[in-house]
């Protein structure tokens, strides 16, 4: 989809550079910049934060990076008048003060303004890299998140105007997207895809006028295609990036008036803490999720099978057996049709199959019941690890299956894990998964310390042969 902006990220030689280049551009002075940005802080009800007449100068002559916000004000004030993204480490390169606007989650604590949640998707979408966070900060974010009313953006008065049928066809785009990612992951061509669709309706959010049903349909996409680019970025391996994108698209569904989405973002959260060994930040923010009232079980199944996920990865085997159990009978008494536009593919064989790693996960924290968890964590992987040819969840039947490996390792059977990796390498070229990616290379070392056995030693240059070409 074409926003009528510059590509970013695209490399173009025309894009605009220092801030004397860029104000020559457009054909401003010093004075022209600071009334502009002086303008946008009124209209956003920030005028104790107006800047002098005169005081643009310095930036301009010396390259003086002012304090506080104003270097982020005056780059989205430029963004607007140019049409272009452009950042405030752009305008005043090697400033720490303009590297800073961006690099840490827990900055999202103090967003209750639209305006700076859009600035802050334009950024990611245009390369910034937060850093990683967790422990308060990722909290604090979460529960601001669910806490925060979030102002809207000014009405604009631009004579293109967004009505309802561009904005189904948008969201039928984010459908087809959505299962894109379960056929084929987060790989790097569809990652950039995802993140150009995002600002082009980011830009349609901010430039565009619509009515306010319209305006929250736009909302809820924005959010939607936030959430799918965070996924996206975590099966990548960019675990920072993909917490910010769903803090972000946490706030954008309150700012829309959906909890059930703002719930499920909170789940995902959780589970991205849980895989990456942040377990106690994983129960902190299902605990969170659980302060949002909700009367639809499918919603509940999914946020307390994320839930045994959090339990799992802290080691805490009855808890994780009730939340699992639950979760099941939840979904059991569900109405299937509730919710479906983004919680369609949570079936019972998924509830199983995050079972299944959750006992793997505490199995490999304890000798004295291995063994039996091990063997219900085979069965429960063994379904969504087995689904053959159908192609619509080939990420999720190799990312499974590689998990079946690894508790087939665990058991010391070297003929189930050969099996299992050889099932799961036959999806891997349909397949841009960096989780899968780099479970099947610990799959490898692993098999490599065991190359005496026949069976194993016959099929490391098969396995080999499909890694290196990754």
């Amino acid at each position: 989809m074409s926003s009528g902006r510059g590509t970013p990220g695209n490399g173009d030689e025309s894009r605009p550079g220092s801030l004397p280049e860029v104000l020559q551009a457009l054909g401003w002075g010093p004075r022209d910049l600071a009334r502009a940005v002086n303008t946008w802080l009124s209209r956003r009800g920030r005028a104790s934060e107006r800047v002098d007449i005169t005081a643009a100068y310095p930036w301009v002559r010396v390259n003086y990076c002012p304090h506080g916000s104003i270097p982020e004000v005056v780059a989205t004030v430029l963004t607007d008048e140019l049409g272009v993204y452009v950042s405030a480490e752009q305008l005043w390169p090697g400033h720490a003060r303009a590297r800073r606007t961006t690099t840490r989650v827990a900055e999202l604590a103090t967003t209750s303004s639209l305006d700076d949640v859009v600035r802050s998707l334009e950024q990611l979408t245009n390369g910034s890299r937060p850093l990683p966070t967790g422990g308060p900060d990722l909290i604090a974010a979460v529960l601001e998140g669910i806490q925060t009313t979030v102002t809207s953006i000014p009405a604009q008065t631009s004579r293109d105007r967004v009505r309802q049928p561009q904005t189904e066809l948008i969201a039928s785009h984010v459908k087809a997207l959505r299962h894109l990612d379960d056929r084929q992951g987060g790989g790097a061509l569809s990652l950039r895809y995802v993140t150009h669709e995002l600002a082009g309706v980011l830009d349609l959010v901010r430039s565009a006028s619509y009515e306010p049903e319209v305006g929250r349909d736009l909302l809820m996409i924005v959010a939607d295609l936030a959430q799918l680019a965070g996924w996206m970025q975590f099966d990548a391996g960019g675990t920072a990036i993909a917490q910010r994108y769903l803090l972000l698209a946490i706030r954008l569904a309150r700012a829309a008036g959906d909890d059930g989405r703002m719930v499920n973002n909170i789940g995902m959260l959780a589970y991205v803490a849980s895989y990456t060994g942040s377990g106690s930040d994983a129960l902190r923010i299902i605990d969170a999720a659980n302060t949002v009232q909700t009367s639809s079980q499918l919603l509940q199944a999914r946020t307390t099978g994320r839930a045994a996920t959090a339990y799992a990865s802290v080691g805490d085997l009855g808890a994780f057996r009730i939340a699992a159990d639950r979760s099941q009978e939840l979904l059991a008494s569900a109405a299937r049709d509730e919710l479906s536009s983004y919680l369609y593919y949570l079936s019972p064989d998924q509830l199983s199959a995050e079972a299944g790693y959750g006992l793997l996960t505490i199995a490999e924290r304890t000798d004295l019941y291995q063994q039996p968890l091990l063997k219900q964590a085979i069965e429960l992987l063994t379904p969504l690890s087995s689904i053959g040819d159908d192609p619509a969840y080939q990420r999720s039947a190799l990312l499974h299956g590689c998990q079946l490996a690894r508790a087939y390792m665990l058991r010391r059977d070297l003929d189930g894990t050969v099996a299992t990796v050889r099932v799961a390498l036959a999806r891997a070229p349909e397949v841009q998964s960096g989780r899968c990616m780099a479970t099947l290379r610990e799959l490898r070392k692993s098999l490599a310390q065991r190359r005496r056995a026949t069976v194993v030693a016959d099929f490391l240059p098969e396995l080999d042969a499909v890694l290196e070409g990754r």
